[in-house]
């Protein structure tokens, strides 16, 4: 029979996708133009110095890039609309008004002396420019059962993302803490910090600082420092799908095995797919390993004795999230993780997978 957490996260999934099935007040994108005008529609990308947006009224539409912004809803904030000319600038209004007929203009009178001029306005000081601010969420799944199982799990995740030019920054946070029947079965916490710098329309380079502690995996700490070269295979406003490789260099200290700093080859790949205006799939998923093994400690009248050289080391990760916006700032998440890690010295604890459902609040 299935569990009640199997079941739950069967039902959200259903609900999330039911959501995408349901008509959304707003569409994906709108063009906001610099009279105040906006049209929702599709944005399908650049020509140049164009935006090429299609309306379900106006059909496809060039607007030149000077005089509109598109706004993604609902992830872009609306300072975005920053970069747009002021209204009150005569010169940007003028570009826009329809020049007047000469004979509109009224002739000079003769013989009249011309006007004064008019003193000059004061230097207007420098507009500053305002720095893209960091976006995020929170999650938090709770989940509890009583009756011939006491279960108790819980859930917190924390992620923030700022892009600026060709940099991208990525932080996420999480802790994991789950009982069943009295015995602790999920006790984990774990950080990273991800920088990534385009180089053109394809390649990037990133860098990646990660932290992690698994009390039920027998992981005091886990430290590593990644660098690596990416590759855009695909971008378009709804899909983006990289890949790419690199080298790791990672600290460990374990339950039964020696502590140490071990180099490992790594490649990764990550999957960004916007369904529609409400849900969203994201995907990743990383392979790194180590020539360099483990030695394998047992402990004899208190001291620990070597027992094997060697011991492999080389992990698996695979993680996908299925994103359903409820409200601007509310959405409901479901996640499956999976992980599995050679350098373990418990044999029954070297996979690890789950199933979580959580909502979270966008900040």
């Amino acid at each position: 029979m299935p569990s009640d957490r199997t079941r739950l996260s069967c039902a959200c999934l259903v609900l999330l996708t039911a959501l995408a099935f349901v008509p959304c007040s707003h569409a994906l994108e709108v063009v906001h133009f610099r009279n105040g005008d906006k049209i929702t529609g599709d944005y399908l990308g650049r020509e140049g110095n164009l935006l090429v947006f299609r309306s379900p009224l106006l059909g496809e539409l060039r607007v030149v890039d000077t005089e509109a912004v598109i706004i993604e809803l609902p992830e872009t904030p609306v300072e975005a609309l920053v970069g747009l000319p002021p209204m009150n600038d005569d010169r940007a209004l003028s570009e826009f008004a329809p020049a007047r007929p000469s004979s509109a203009i009224s002739p000079p009178v003769p013989d009249a002396k011309p006007p004064a001029a008019a003193p000059a306005p004061p230097a207007a000081k420098p507009a500053l420019a305002r720095r893209t601010p960091w976006k995020g969420k929170i999650e938090f799944g709770f989940q509890q059962q009583g009756g011939r199982q006491n279960t108790l799990t819980a859930s917190i995740r924390a992620d923030a993302n700022l892009k600026r030019g060709r940099n991208n920054y990525v932080a996420t946070g999480r802790a994991l803490y789950g009982k069943n029947t009295g015995r602790t079965n999920a006790d984990r916490s774990d950080a990273s910090f991800r920088w990534r710098r385009d180089y053109g329309d394809r390649v990037f380079t990133q860098s990646i600082t990660s932290f992690v502690r698994d009390e039920i995996r027998g992981i005091n700490q886990n430290w590593e420092q990644n660098v690596g070269v990416g590759y855009r295979l695909h971008e378009n406003p709804r899909n983006t799908l990289n890949f790419g490789g690199g080298v790791t260099v990672q600290f460990r200290d374990s339950r039964g095995l020696e502590p140490g700093t071990f180099g490992l080859i790594e490649i990764f790949q990550d999957y960004t797919f916007k369904l529609n205006g409400r849900l969203t799939l994201l995907q990743n998923a990383v392979g790194q390993y180590s020539p360099d093994g483990q030695g394998t400690f047992t402990v004899v009248a208190n001291q620990p004795v070597r027992t094997a050289d060697g011991s492999e080391n080389y992990k698996l990760r695979f993680n996908t999230t299925l994103q359903g916006k409820v409200s601007e700032r509310i959405s409901m998440n479901i996640r499956y993780e999976y992980e599995f890690d050679s350098a373990v010295f418990a044999r029954d604890a070297e996979s690890d997978q789950r199933i979580t459902s959580s909502l979270a609040y966008a900040f």
